[in-house]
């Protein structure tokens, strides 16, 4: 049995839908939950109880992605673990397709699923092991994988991957110190480092909204957040060079901004300039 994990934060219509296109295209055995994020908005709760074919979950504050996503795992009683992005669309039976991908190969602990646009075309979701040179690759699109050879990678999108449970309580799950952002690249780390494979099945698929969930656009605590994870990822992944080839370039760009940019962006560099020279393990909000 595949076990479904969809953390929300707010929108619950988004949910909602997500559910209701898995149960759509449902062959076999399935069980989903829902965990709700601590969301603030009025009239979340109510929504989501509604919400039919789900067990729903209801933290009382955010504890961040991995958190909840390792609340929902606990839950959850199948062999396959799938955590799935609240703003993703099921359009195909994909459920017999990721036990037979999995039955089929053995030394695969996870795997992740192919994301696309509305339109179609793919979103990058999965790739090399972060260093410098490969994000600034990636930045700007040159290190895009060909369909032809994406089959073994090092990490892949947590938006939408697939976990043997086995695997995933070998390795302790989701770190919880990353609130959000490389909680999936870590994960796929530990899951290498205790000898699995990390798969990119292209072959299934599914639609991912991409930042359906938060329109109108990345607020300042979203931005330092992804840089604490940045930061935490490398002490713990990376080599000394790359630690120190990160922290000076975020110093450079940043440094700046601090003193000539706007509020938002004072705020953000004063803190990812804090984290820089503080711990990443210690969240500020």
């Amino acid at each position: 049995m595949i076990s479904v994990v969809i953390v929300q934060y707010n929108h619950p219509d988004l949910t909602k839908r997500a559910v209701e296109t898995l149960r759509l295209h449902q062959r076999g055995e399935l069980e989903i939950i829902v965990v709700d994020n601590g969301s603030p908005a009025a009239g979340v709760r109510a929504a989501t109880e509604q919400i039919t074919g789900c067990t729903v979950i209801f933290n009382s504050a955010n504890a961040g992605f991995g958190a909840a996503n390792n609340r929902g795992a606990r839950a959850s009683h199948g062999e396959f673990l799938l955590f799935l992005n609240n703003d993703t669309l099921v359009r195909t039976e994909i459920l017999s397709q990721i036990e037979s991908h999995f039955a089929g190969s053995p030394s695969c602990g996870a795997a992740g699923l192919q994301l696309l646009n509305a339109d179609g075309t793919v979103q990058y979701s999965t790739g090399k092991f972060p260093t410098v040179w490969s994000e600034w690759r990636m930045s700007r699109r040159h290190n895009l994988y060909k369909r032809e050879d994406t089959v073994r990678r090092d990490w892949v999108s947590g938006a939408a991957m697939v976990v043997r449970r086995a695997v995933f309580e070998e390795v302790g799950g989701f770190d919880e110190r990353y609130f959000m952002y490389f909680e999936d690249v870590d994960l796929c780390a530990r899951i290498r480092g205790a000898g699995h494979e990390i798969h990119y099945v292209h072959a299934i698929s599914v639609e991912h909204l991409r930042g359906g969930s938060q329109p109108g656009g990345i607020p300042p605590s979203v931005q330092i957040e992804y840089r604490r994870s940045q930061l935490l990822y490398y002490s713990r992944h990376a080599s000394m060079m790359n630690n120190l080839l990160i922290r000076a370039y975020l110093f450079a760009r940043f440094l700046p901004r601090s003193v000539l940019g706007n509020r938002d962006q004072r705020t953000v560099a004063s803190a990812v300039l804090s984290t820089i020279f503080g711990s990443p393990d210690e969240r500020r909000h």
